[in-house]
Order: C-alpha cells, then sequence, then structure tokens
C-alpha cells in the first residue's frame, strides 16, 4: 500500500483533513461555505473528485458537518457520521451547547459564528455505531467512538501512528495545553475517551482547533 499522508485544511478556527493513501477519505467538513476551500485543497493535492471515497463527520456541530451537504452533492461521496449524532445532520441543526467552564461562558457570545447553530441538513449514508474499518476506503485506520463533547463523536487513528480527534480536546487559554473543548455533553466521558484513544498508541494527535499535539502532552491531560 501507499504511505498515508494527512492534508490539513484550515478554515480560521476550524481545521479539517484530507487522509489519502490508497484511496482518498476527507475528515469533517467547516461551516456552511467551506466545500469550496475543501475542492481547492484536493485540486491543490492533485486529487480529482472521483478519488473522493467517503467524508467522515467526526461530530454534528456546524463548524464540522455544516458544509457536509454541498461537499456530497458535488462529490458524489457518501457521508458516515455517529449514529448519536446522526439526527443533527438529519435536521441540519446542533441544538444547544453546554460550556465546559466559566472562559467558555463569557467567550460564547464571540464564538456563535463559528458554531453556526444551523446548516444545510443532509441523510447520513453511513451510520456508525461502533469502530469501524477504514480498509475498505483504501486507508490504513479504523474509526473510534469517542464521545464527551457530543454523545456521537468519533475519531480516527491511521496506522502511521495519527490520531484525527475532531474536538475531544482542544487547546487551553492561555497555556496552549491539551484539554477539555469549551462546550461538552459530558466531560467526564471525554476523559475516557482520550484514554481509550492512547490504548492505540497514536503519535500524533490532529485537532479540530489549533495545531496537533504529541501523544505524551495528550497523556500528561489524562495522568
Amino acid at each position: 500500500m501507499q504511505p498515508i499522508q494527512v492534508i490539513s485544511i484550515n478554515f480560521g478556527m476550524v481545521n479539517a483533513y484530507i487522509v489519502r493513501q490508497d484511496g482518498v477519505i476527507i475528515i469533517d467538513t467547516g461551516i456552511p461555505g467551506s466545500e469550496y476551500a475543501t475542492l481547492k485543497a484536493l485540486r491543490q493535492a492533485g486529487i480529482g473528485l472521483q478519488e473522493l471515497r467517503l467524508i467522515l463527520v467526526t461530530h454534528g456541530h456546524g463548524d464540522h458537518a455544516g458544509s457536509a451537504a454541498h461537499l456530497q452533492e458535488i462529490t458524489g461521496a457518501p457521508i458516515a457520521v455517529h449514529k448519536n449524532d446522526s439526527g443533527m445532520l438529519e435536521t441540519g441543526t446542533q441544538g444547544r451547547l453546554v460550556p465546559t467552564g466559566m472562559t467558555e461562558r463569557i467567550s460564547d457570545v464571540f464564538l456563535r459564528s463559528v458554531n453556526s447553530p444551523r446548516y444545510p441538513a443532509v441523510n447520513p449514508h453511513i451510520v456508525i455505531s461502533g469502530t469501524m474499518d477504514l480498509a475498505p476506503y483504501g486507508i490504513v485506520g479504523t474509526v473510534i467512538p469517542t464521545p464527551g463533547h457530543t454523545m456521537g463523536s468519533v475519531s480516527v487513528v491511521l496506522g502511521n501512528g495519527d490520531a484525527l480527534t475532531g474536538d475531544l480536546i482542544v487547546p487551553q487559554i492561555p497555556s496552549g495545553k491539551p484539554g477539555l473543548p469549551f462546550w461538552a455533553d459530558n466531560p467526564v466521558d471525554i476523559y475516557e475517551s482520550v484514554n481509550t484513544l492512547l490504548e492505540y498508541s497514536p503519535q500524533t494527535f490532529f485537532l479540530g482547533h489549533g495545531s496537533p499535539f504529541s501523544a505524551e502532552v495528550v497523556r500528561q491531560m489524562v495522568d
């Protein structure tokens, strides 16, 4: 098989990723309208639309699922999401965000534009209930349920040691160290999910917001 390549797509405050090996998948899609940046990133990487095999949404918030409908319409690639977040995509609404701390409560009003409460609805083609092997899509990797940020949050651990974790963890303000996301349905589950990922021995954590962390730094979050 070809080596795994992870290509970051930065939408300003939000990251999505192209993963390329013998096939190509996209992980997350950004807020509504971000599909054009994704298409540009595909072109720059020399990837044709017909090569895209899967659009994986790590969770149903608008900054990660907002362009899924339009990207699917353009590319024809199927959309996968966990069953516990599938209703968000089907209705195009992320529901109420639950802040995890005082900083998040204060900043909430400034970040609402990033967390679009409504976005174009789409019916997912693949509804994930457990782990999901990415081999059928030409990628050595596994989709792993990692609830906490939302009930249906998932992460991906690739065969090269990279983990793509959506909003499971985010850099804290002002330290920059890994910690809880600004909003979470169940913060306790987040620590359990981080420990679950660490059992797969990833080396690098690619985030939905911010720069990557090493596994050693992430482990300090749960030790």
